[in-house]
């Protein structure tokens, strides 16, 4: 099964005065603008922890930027949310849900001090984590009766050491690699790239570790 993490990250560049829908000269003249408690960042935690990936939208790769415009009251309540560009029905209610859920905010305020309400919005982007691609995990090491032991295991790009990540060689590097594999003491270990919708890495590795003598090869798979 295929794992999935939310990516969500709800750029909020500033609550800003004027809605998309809303002509600018509908809004009041304001000198401090109305404020998530906490500020932008704090905004940005709530909206990252109360949201909930749609799992259907999970299941078919439903992604997108949705734009929710709402209006801070003068008591600092959040109404009217709705959506300003439509992405999808599930991403779309999400972000309406959780906006609608805000605490109540810092109101904007007159050049005299007196709140009012004002429309604003916030983008709230949606995405699916990409998988860690497969990768082909090489380890070589002195066998019995002189033949070298290798090792080429199939796994998950994420389940490597440390040391092993930064082992990742390209295609064109292969041969070097190879020859080291061939020489009579030599041990150690590289990573190639494997691409997850087709096997041609695994094969070429496959085809040129059979061509080598004195070698005892296993393939295995996690």
């Amino acid at each position: 099964m295929r794992k999935y993490s939310l990516m969500f990250a709800a750029t909020l560049v500033m609550l800003f005065m004027g809605s998309v829908s809303v002509n600018a000269q509908e809004q009041p003249e304001v000198e401090k603008m109305a404020e998530f408690p906490g500020g932008p960042m704090a905004m940005m935690s709530f909206l990252r922890q109360n949201i909930t990936y749609p799992q259907e939208a999970k299941d078919n790769n439903i992604q997108g930027r949705v734009l929710v415009t709402f209006t801070v009251q003068p008591d600092g309540k959040v109404t009217d949310a709705h959506v300003e560009n439509p992405v999808n029905p599930l991403l779309d209610a999400e972000a309406i849900r959780v906006v609608s859920l805000m605490p109540a905010f810092n109101p904007a305020l007159k050049a005299d001090g007196t709140p009012v309400s004002v429309t604003t919005a916030v983008p709230v982007n949606f995405r699916l984590a990409e998988p860690a691609k497969d990768v082909i995990l090489v380890k070589y090491v002195k066998g019995e009766n002189g033949k070298k032991a290798v090792t080429c295991t199939i796994t998950n790009k994420g389940k490597l050491k440390p040391e092993e990540q930064q082992s990742m060689i390209r295609m064109d590097e292969l041969d070097s690699k190879l020859k080291e594999i061939g020489k009579k003491n030599s041990e150690g270990f590289f990573v190639l790239p494997k691409n997850p919708r087709s096997m041609d890495e695994f094969n070429t590795l496959q085809d040129a570790l059979n061509k080598m003598e004195d070698i005892n090869v296993t393939y295995r798979q996690e």
